[in-house]
């Protein structure tokens, strides 16, 4: 291999033009060699494995992103189920909590349109929060992106309704994170059903609940009348 280098060196240093010549023939010496070739396939061989290690990179990142944010949506799921579980019914109870989930994974959630399913009702409720509050907003359609993969790939599961005031409350979430290189989601990814490949991330959250122990089960500040 040494021995190939030093002649393509001593090649190209013989077709360096002297005094302004160009010698065309020794260039085209240069060209037909095919001693470079010896120590050029190496290199050609191991970029796509180095390629697939990079991405295999990025994309360990976003998911551990994205596990950060079911930790989160777990914790405030749980949170929701604390207080609305004494304060109205329980079918309502569970709507407040996977919503409380849902609005916690989106800023986790992949944005690409292509993993995205159809936005949840209140699509048009958040996105006017998030205009009110953000300093520097993105694209509407970014977030309306995010928001509805969230809510189609983050499923919600709350154990049962507490059955005493301070009884513990578990609320569990599982997102299945999307791949964006076909090649990582092969090996480390399971087939999804709408296409590509996913990776389910689960978290769990127990937290005490805060049921009043008045006689109206009221807090006090509102939520039993919904406000």
């Amino acid at each position: 291999m040494w021995l190939c280098v030093s002649r393509v060196g001593r090649l190209a240093h013989d077709a360096i033009p002297v005094k302004g010549t160009l010698n065309l023939h020794r260039w085209r010496r240069l060209h037909r060699d095919e001693c470079g070739g010896a120590y050029t396939l190496s290199y050609v061989m191991v970029i796509p494995f180095l390629m697939l290690i990079i991405c295999l990179i990025v994309e360990s990142c976003l998911m551990l992103s994205a596990k950060l944010g079911t930790v989160y949506a777990a914790y405030a799921g749980a949170r929701a189920a604390s207080v609305w579980s004494s304060a109205t019914d329980w079918n309502q109870a569970q709507d407040r909590i996977e919503k409380a989930a849902i609005q916690a994974m989106v800023p986790f959630a992949s944005g690409s349109a292509s993993n995205s399913g159809s936005p949840p009702e209140f699509a048009e409720e958040y996105q006017t929060a998030y205009d009110s509050w953000a300093t520097n907003p993105v694209s509407a359609n970014y977030v309306r992106s995010k928001l509805a993969n969230a809510a189609s790939q983050l499923t919600v599961h709350v154990v049962d309704r507490p059955a005493r005031w301070d009884s513990d409350i578990e609320v569990k979430v599982q997102y299945n994170f999307p791949f964006h290189v076909p090649g990582v989601g092969q090996l480390l990814g399971q087939a999804s059903g709408s296409g590509g490949y996913v990776f389910p991330l689960t978290s769990t959250a127990i937290v005490p609940n805060d049921g009043p122990q008045n006689a109206t089960q009221d807090l006090g500040i509102g939520y039993g009348k919904q406000q």
